[in-house]
């Protein structure tokens, strides 16, 4: 008797074991604070566009890697990204087979455009509140495709056309007229959304229309980087009436192999948190590398 008890508890425990063992391994979603989920509505009706300090993502879609180094720019997904405060997304894109799938340079994201565009429109139309602004660039060559970048784009907006404001190509002047809507930065040769593919220089600062981007992303330390970001936000605040996209993402690249972008974000965001703690300052679009909720939050609060 006492055999087979010890049997049958031993069972038991392994049972149990596994238990534990299967859900250490399974991501479970973080409820995060509504607040962050419509924090926008309490920004006032009539606050410029150009005057927000909004949260946003470098290659918003690009959670994964090669050998855990190149390629990878956010921790978590673009649906829990929403839920944390984030307002500007960076996506790339390519077409396979008339189909566009997320990625960033050569590496393939494992994840549809079409289940990215799900997670916006829905969350847009439960928080009529807020407001998105996506950019999309043609990061790789289309392959196997009958459909041109542009109209394979048009075929899969049509289906959200009540939120994605793919025919206008420039952004509101206030708050009160972005609630509920997507509008699109289109960094591809198209006549949809906001041009910002002609005007778009790479690895520097620059401005276009009434666009201004600091993106200096290969640099050779991070005091550089640091420079850029706050000559933008200074930028930011001399020209109001200028849209500043300030990409705080980068890589070092003073030799081989290069620190990607886990490694100067791992200087720069705590470096960030403090550095804005000290001032009031209008930021602009914060475009950054592994956002995280206190990161997101410490720049959409100073809006309320």
């Amino acid at each position: 008797m006492k055999n087979k008890k010890l049997f049958f508890t031993s069972i038991g425990i392994i049972i149990l074991t596994l238990i534990i063992s299967i859900f250490a391994f399974v991501p479970i979603d973080k409820t995060h604070d509504s607040y962050s989920k419509t924090w926008l509505k309490n920004v006032d009706d009539n606050a410029k566009i150009t005057e927000v300090s909004l949260p946003g993502t470098h290659d918003s879609g690009a959670t994964h890697s090669i050998a855990d180094v190149a390629g990878k720019c956010q921790d978590i997904s673009i649906k829990t990204q929403l839920e944390i405060g984030v307002r500007f997304f960076d996506l790339r894109l390519q077409l396979v087979n008339d189909e566009f799938k997320i990625v960033h340079s050569f590496v393939d994201q494992n994840l549809k455009f079409s289940a990215v565009l799900e997670d916006l429109y829905k969350f847009i139309k439960e928080n009529s509140s807020e407001y998105l602004i996506i950019s999309i660039k043609e990061e790789a060559g289309s392959t196997n495709s009958t459909l041109w970048f542009d109209e394979a784009l048009i075929r899969d907006f049509g289906k959200y056309n009540d939120v994605f404001m793919i025919n206008e190509n420039k952004l509101p002047e206030t708050v009160k007229e972005a609630r509920g809507k997507i509008y699109l930065l289109s960094r591809f040769s198209g006549n949809i959304g906001i041009p910002a593919h002609y005007g778009w220089a790479d690895d520097c600062a620059f401005e276009f229309d009434n666009i201004y981007v600091q993106d200096n992303y290969n640099i050779q330390d991070i005091e550089e980087k640091k420079k850029d970001i706050l000559a933008a936000i200074d930028y930011a605040n001399a020209n109001k009436d200028k849209l500043v996209l300030n990409f705080t993402s980068c890589y070092l690249d003073p030799g081989f192999p290069p620190l990607y972008a886990g490694t100067a974000a791992l200087a720069l965001n705590p470096w960030f948190l403090e550095t804005i703690s000290n001032t009031k300052d209008n930021l602009g679009i914060i475009v950054a590398d592994f956002i995280t909720e206190s990161l997101a939050k410490a720049i959409y609060m100073r809006n309320i």
